[in-house]
């Protein structure tokens, strides 16, 4: 992700602090149970390993302002158990990543010199969907958020404690996350499309019913214009956007081609999803706390 995204360049650019964690053994625990029993099957390809990115409210991985490191928590023994069994039961478990990426802003915090009002979480697929999550769980921390091949999963339960701004890129050809909605991987969860996605984060948020429609420019002219939605007039100048990055596929555009075309679709270049994200996350700002001296 750090080579994928070059967000170490807007570091020294824009003075943020660019965090790229990891998932434990490669995968995201994104709060969502598998539809069928298929946990240890196939996953799939290997240049998927969980890009970071970080019910009912307002909905919710990876973030900036904030940067590096941090384990996961540890679990206690409970006595009694074979500790094989315990150890066993702990690598088939998925971690608690809400609690490990609390854990890593705090420790972040410690260390460096971190606006807490503008942490931020984006990422790709695995990320993605993990980035949704944070927005979700997390919404007393972080900022706003900005999945890129990622919607919302049907099942994902998110109770944001505030309306969370929210920039999804989508690709419209992306073969594993389909911009129409469907199955994500053999057997583990259905998602809303891209659009749809968009619109019920605008109801987390309170929104406007209906989106402005515009197209952006190619940067590239061997590409089509990017189709944007944007929700506004939401609760706490909340601000809800897709852009549906046409021909685009499971990847970052304006990034590298990182897995086979066949695999993933194409990179498109009709976007800087850097500029994007970025333009678009800086200026959100969390809510001053009431009371609070000035």
């Amino acid at each position: 992700m750090e080579r994928l995204t070059l967000f170490n360049q807007l570091a020294d650019k824009d003075g943020i602090i660019a965090v790229y964690p990891n998932a434990t053994r490669g995968r995201w625990n994104i709060g969502v149970r598998p539809e069928q029993t298929s946990q240890l099957g196939p996953r799939r390809g290997n240049g998927r390993r969980g890009g970071w990115g970080g019910g009912g409210g307002y909905p919710g991985g990876g973030g900036y302002p904030g940067g590096g490191g941090g384990g996961y928590p540890g679990g206690g023994q409970a006595g009694g158990q074979n500790p094989e069994d315990t150890e066993t039961r702990k690598r088939s478990e998925p971690a608690d990543d809400v609690a490990f990426l609390n854990q890593m802003l705090d420790h972040l915090a410690l260390k460096y010199s971190v606006d807490s009002r503008r942490v931020y979480a984006t990422g790709l697929a695995d990320g993605g969907f993990m980035a949704l999550r944070v927005g979700c769980s997390m919404a007393d921390r972080v900022a706003a958020i900005a999945p890129v091949a990622a919607d919302l999963p049907k099942t994902m339960i998110c109770l944001p404690s505030r309306p969370v701004p929210a920039l999804f890129i989508d690709g419209t050809e992306d073969p594993l996350i389909s911009y129409n909605g469907g199955s994500y991987k053999p057997g583990q969860f259905h998602m809303l499309s891209a659009e749809d996605s968009v619109k019920a984060w605008a109801k987390f948020d309170r929104c406007a019913e209906k989106p402005a429609q515009a197209k952006l420019p190619s940067s590239d002219p061997k590409w089509k214009e990017t189709k944007t939605f944007t929700f506004s007039g939401c609760h706490e100048d909340a601000q809800v956007m897709l852009y549906a990055v046409k021909d685009g596929g499971d990847t970052w555009p304006g990034g590298e081609q990182y897995m086979i075309e066949k695999e993933v679709g194409k990179v498109s270049n009709a976007l800087n999803a850097n500029e994007a994200i970025w333009t678009f996350l800086s200026s959100k700002k969390l809510p001053e706390e009431s009371g609070a001296a000035k």
